[in-house]
């Protein structure tokens, strides 16, 4: 598997991921910059999407590689 370029830095006493790192570049991005560079298709993140919940907080998900060995069941 290859690295992820995001890695979660800093979360909400709610556990929400507030702040992150892009690996390749040591840049720390909010969730929202990270949501908004996601939803703009920006290919340094292609690995993630964004789903919403019911209340309409967006969250910031990895995608599937397609092994069932390392999914939350």
């Amino acid at each position: 598997m290859k690295d992820k370029k995001l890695r979660m830095i800093e979360q909400s006493e709610s556990g929400l991921n507030m702040r992150f790192i892009n690996t390749e570049t040591n840049r720390t991005i909010s969730r929202e910059q990270a949501i908004s560079q996601i939803e703009k298709g920006n290919p340094s993140y292609s690995d993630y999407h964004v789903v919403r919940n019911p209340k309409g907080l967006d969250f910031i998900r990895s995608n599937p590689d397609g092994k069932t060995k390392n999914n939350l069941e």
